[in-house]
């Protein structure tokens, strides 16, 4: 039998009709678990940089207000019965130009072999290579408004001359408290060329 005769039908098949899958319960999202890479502990990890930068910036802060309030206010003093403690400065104080150390007014007209002074307008002459008291005062350190130091302290000045126009003095700061440099360097206005001696 050739083939051609061979003629066969083949009866296509119906798939099935495809019914709808049931429905699932899914949870709502509040109820589901959380994925293993949000768990509690790893937001906790990832708060102490934060909380760590946040405790940097609160220091930073109180350290910017505190030398922003830092202040020394001078007074008349309180009779201290010794005066311990000193730093001694060599200081350069222009010619004829009040300076204020703390609030005190110093104006110094230098001569060659002696120096007028006038402190809150009491006058000194001072001769060359001569030590002289020149005031006792009473100083109280406040940073942030809270008083942090309080202590009674004397200016002596030793003329040693004139450098140029200006006069050149030994400057030492006695205390009755023992006081950071830093501190007493702060009543040292920037008028006057000063550096430790």
């Amino acid at each position: 039998m050739p083939d051609e005769d061979l003629y066969y039908e083949i009866p296509e098949e119906k798939a099935p009709p495809v019914s709808p899958a049931p429905p699932t319960s899914t949870p709502p999202i509040r109820d589901r678990p959380l994925p293993p890479s949000a768990s509690p502990t790893r937001v906790q990890r990832n708060r102490r940089p934060i909380l760590a930068l946040a405790a940097i910036g609160v220091v930073l802060v109180v350290a910017i207000v505190a030398v922003l309030t830092f202040s020394v206010t001078i007074g008349p003093s309180t009779n201290a019965t010794s005066y311990p403690y000193t730093v001694t400065y060599d200081v350069i104080f222009p010619n004829a130009v009040p300076v204020q150390i703390g609030n005190i007014a110093i104006v110094a007209i230098p001569y060659p072999d002696r120096v007028s002074l006038s402190v809150d307008k009491v006058p000194y002459d001072i001769p060359l290579g001569e030590k002289r008291q020149i005031t006792a005062k009473h100083a109280n350190v406040t940073l942030i408004g809270l008083p942090l130091l309080s202590f009674d302290f004397t200016l002596e000045a030793e003329y040693k001359g004139m450098i140029g126009n200006d006069a050149n003095f030994g400057l030492a700061v006695r205390t009755s408290d023992q006081i950071p440099k830093f501190m007493i360097d702060r009543l040292l206005p920037r008028e006057v060329q000063a550096r430790p001696a």
